[in-house]
């Protein structure tokens, strides 16, 4: 995984099972596959996953919008 994809953790529970993320990969498999309903903030956070791919957005984005979406979906989060 390149350091460029790379964001600080951020621990989050879904379903009772606790992760931790680290990067894009990881955040836009767990948006896709674990994430418990579609909100507007999850599927922000979906795009910009693709945006980092395409070199239209940066790790950080996706680290804050993945927050953002779990704070929309009442996922318990640290980071």
């Amino acid at each position: 995984m390149s350091r460029r994809r790379s964001f600080k953790p951020v621990k989050i529970t879904i379903n009772g099972k606790t992760r931790t993320v680290y990067n894009v990969v990881q955040a836009g498999n767990t948006l896709l596959n674990d994430w418990p309903e579609q909100t507007p903030a999850a599927k922000v956070a979906e795009r910009l996953v693709l945006d980092v791919f395409n070199d239209a957005a940066g790790p950080e984005q996706v680290r804050r919008a993945f927050i953002t979406a779990a704070k929309a979906s009442d996922i318990k989060f640290s980071s």
